[in-house]
């Protein structure tokens, strides 16, 4: 093992260490942005008949293989989807917080925003102003707002909200996913905006399983799955990683990329009201690549409803959405599928392909693409900085993370220290504990 990989007192250089030489392109590629498993497939395994097929997944990327076998030019198809609302963070007060009811988790308000002129949006009359908490405890006294640091949302000359997306943070105002730890906010640039589109809500709720989720819920007014942006016209197979979308008709110079899909943490589960393990709204999402998707911002510019992003590029036609997905999370064995972790069952070589996608995001896509190549090496992650998996993360915290094992699950969502207790609460067998402890007035979290 090169001492340069093991955690130590040393400052750790920017340079790829030895012995990650098949990491170097991604490792190199992100500083500028900011041998086949044995496994058994999960294959007849599937925890879900709705789980998306493989020939929808696999179609596009046939198609691009037969242009390059033909030598052919691939002509990316026009693809395009309509802005329908915009959204930023409201802060329930830190004892509804607690109380871990649905309505204070994951909270979010649609926007008070002047649509483009010959636009007509379908939402309820505005709230009355911008609110920090929920309204109905302004009365209460909050010792920490003063110490509270945050970008007020900008207005137009009418009072209406401005909706500005930049480089690196996102949306001016908002902080989303950017947020690590309670020492150092670390910027995820590859996660500015999360975006959601009305057919993955759609599809979600005529599953006779989660409709009932969205009794009294009106997800455009408050985008459950905690979202920025809400479009309108596209399904998830159309987008690639890399794919790059600028605003028609010049109404805006915004453009964004492409990085990655949204992997549903367990708060969806909380937020709908569904249990935990196989029968919730995160693995069902998980499997079907419903949660979304992730942009960073190439270009600053305003966003309004009713703005349309057209695609300008295509670079990585084979990896689509659901493609990239199904290679890190759906060809696990039963346990890893069960845990929502990631796992590869391909070659080496289209890992290594994967890995160096330039504009692939970090978090839980490249980073456990590149823990996963280590574990072919015979690598010892617990040996590992953190940072020479994920580069985004903190290099001062990366030198002690091997005291911290936490700092490795920040990074890389497969830690083996963690797969019991994910194991246990992703279960069916968790979930009725839990019920039996409470009825038995036991309270759990």
């Amino acid at each position: 093992m090169p001492n340069s990989l093991l955690a130590s007192e040393e400052s750790p250089t920017k340079d790829v260490p030895p012995g990650l030489e098949s990491c170097s392109d991604s490792f190199s590629i992100t500083s500028e942005r900011s041998s086949s498993s044995t496994r058994t497939p999960l294959g007849s395994q599937k925890f879900d008949d709705d789980i998306m097929n493989d020939e929808v997944i696999d179609e596009e990327n046939e198609q691009y293989a037969e242009q390059q076998e033909q030598g052919n030019h691939y002509d990316h198809p026009a693809v395009s989807f309509s802005v329908q609302g915009i959204y930023t963070k409201w802060y329930p007060t830190e004892k509804q917080e607690e109380s871990n009811q649905r309505e204070f988790v994951i909270c979010r308000r649609r926007m008070n925003i002047k649509p483009i002129d010959g636009y007509i949006s379908d939402r309820h009359p505005p709230l009355s102003k911008p609110y920090w908490t929920d309204p109905s405890n302004d009365d209460e006294e909050d010792d920490d707002d003063d110490d509270e640091e945050w970008e007020e949302i900008p207005v137009d000359e009418e009072g209406n909200e401005v909706a500005m997306f930049v480089p690196k943070k996102g949306l001016i105002g908002g902080d989303f996913w950017h947020v690590y730890d309670e020492e150092k906010k670390t910027i995820r640039e590859d996660r500015a905006i999360l975006f959601q589109s009305q057919e993955n809500y759609n599809r979600i709720i005529a599953n006779e399983r989660f409709k009932s989720c969205f009794d009294g819920t009106d997800y455009m007014e408050s985008a459950t799955f905690g979202e920025q942006v809400i479009v309108n016209g596209i399904e998830t197979s159309q987008l690639a990683i890399g794919d790059v979308f600028v605003i028609e008709e010049d109404h805006s110079p915004l453009v964004i990329e492409i990085t990655a899909p949204r992997k549903p943490c367990s708060y969806i589960n909380t937020k709908h009201g569904t249990k935990f393990g196989t029968v919730g709204l995160q693995h069902y999402a998980h499997q079907n690549c419903l949660a979304g998707w992730f942009a960073r911002v190439l270009v600053a510019g305003e966003l309004k409803d009713g703005m349309k992003f057209t695609r300008s590029a295509h670079p990585n036609p084979k990896w689509t959405l659901p493609n990239i997905y199904k290679a890190l999370y759906w060809e696990g064995n039963y346990r890893e599928s069960l845990m929502n972790t990631s796992s590869w069952n391909r070659s080496r070589n289209e890992l290594e392909e994967l890995i160096s996608l330039p504009q692939l995001g970090e978090c839980e896509w490249k980073a456990d693409g590149r823990a996963l190549l280590m574990k072919m090496d015979g690598i010892d992650l617990k040996t590992v900085r953190a940072d020479l998996i994920d580069p985004q993360v903190d290099p001062k915290k990366s030198q002690k993370w091997h005291t911290d094992p936490d700092l490795l699950k920040d990074s890389v969502s497969n830690n083996t220290h963690i797969f019991f207790i994910e194991y246990l609460c992703m279960t069916e067998l968790y979930q009725s504990m839990n019920e039996l402890l409470k009825f038995l007035g036991i309270t759990t979290n």
